[in-house]
């Protein structure tokens, strides 16, 4: 099968998304289909910086120039003669609202949809940007009965289909395979994995750490998304038992969750959360905030523990995991549901469901 994989950004752009096509893409290039990326030439700040064309991991790559971009956002009038010229079997479309969503939506293949859950509420992504949501879903949301959807919890599959009037299939994403072999070497402190950023909150989350007064440290690891120097001026002027250590790498954050307590996602809506499950596949208890696929990703009382996006209920998770007997009953927990999100598991799901869906289009055809 020759598979068309279209999205904003891709290797060696990081990001959770950024993350899922890769696999999909180099995992059914090792199952012996054709497989092309179709992508944009930037990364988060910069156009036309990589190599229009090349080959990564056996992965035929494409990055067009774009006509405009804004945020994460890219335009290309190039796009549906490449995508067409490809003569593809299988279209794989990702994330709902960008705009290779609508160029695509009437070509005559195989398609499917992974909107990947971008349904913030207006606190998160802010009054601008909650409104060019609505105008998007209320005019062009009919577009989305072009495709076939995948949705990566529950709470996206019940959204899609009450805003969209359009059934989907759940398919989550995953994790490597090898994390479930990690083993715990401890508990040493508790753990942030992700971009320091407004959008994460942190500050919020660091507040409720200093309010809880547990003894035991929080690391905050990842890149810098614009609240590196707060975050750091605030640990320096509270004297929390804190410390942000920047950017890791993949082996570096294997080494922090294999040593942690349990990993806090302060993210008071999460499309997913795959940190969650990476820490849970080590038997690491999480906590989480707010209602979203963080709940999806990490159920309350089975493998975390949840409170509302205020500094008093953040402080009472700390105080809460610091309990052995909730300890010791969410980690076996987590490592039990953590089994559901192995990526061989996940990558064959969705190889099956291009397999339905391309023979369910050429039943049609007929």
């Amino acid at each position: 099968m020759r598979i068309i994989q279209v999205a904003p950004f891709y290797h060696p752009v990081l990001g959770g998304v950024e993350k899922v096509v890769q696999k999909i893409s180099e995992y059914m290039k090792e199952k012996g289909h054709e497989v092309v990326v179709v992508t944009y030439n930037r990364d988060r700040d910069k156009s036309n910086i990589y190599k229009e064309k090349e080959i990564i991991n056996g992965v035929e790559v494409i990055r067009l120039p774009p006509k405009f971009t804004w945020s994460h956002g890219s335009y290309s009038s190039l796009l549906p003669k490449i995508v067409s010229d490809l003569n593809p079997d299988l279209i794989h479309v990702h994330v709902w609202r960008h705009p290779h969503v609508f160029q695509l939506s009437s070509m005559k293949v195989p398609k499917i949809l992974q909107p990947h859950s971008p349904f913030y509420s207006r606190k998160q992504i802010g009054k601008f940007t909650f409104i060019y949501y609505k105008i998007v879903d209320s005019f062009l949301g009919k577009e989305m009965k072009n495709y076939n959807v995948i949705s990566i919890t529950p709470l996206e599959r019940d959204t899609i289909k009450k805003k969209f009037k359009v059934d989907s299939v759940v398919i989550p994403n995953g994790i490597e395979d090898y994390y479930f072999d990690v083993k715990s070497k401890g508990d040493d402190y508790y753990l942030f994995l992700g971009r320091v950023s407004s959008e994460k909150n942190v500050m919020k989350m660091l507040k409720g750490f200093a309010l809880s007064k547990v003894s035991r440290p929080l690391i905050i690891a990842g890149p810098d998304g614009g609240l590196g120097t707060e975050v750091r001026s605030f640990i320096h002027k509270t004297g929390i038992n804190a410390k942000y250590v920047g950017s890791v790498t993949e082996e570096e954050k294997i080494e922090l969750l294999s040593k942690c307590r349990a990993l806090i996602n302060p993210r008071p809506y999460e499309a997913f959360g795959i940190t969650l499950i990476e820490a849970q596949a080590m038997g690491k208890p999480c906590m989480i905030v707010g209602h979203g696929g963080q709940e999806y990703a990490a159920p309350p009382g089975v493998s975390s523990i949840r409170g509302e996006d205020n500094e008093v209920d953040i402080s009472n998770l700390f105080k809460q995991i610091e309990n052995d007997e909730i300890f010791e009953l969410l980690s076996k927990g987590a490592r039990q549901y953590s089994e559901r999100f192995r990526y061989s598991k996940v990558l064959a799901e969705i190889e099956e469901y291009y397999n339905t869906v391309a023979q369910k289009t050429i039943e049609k055809n007929n």
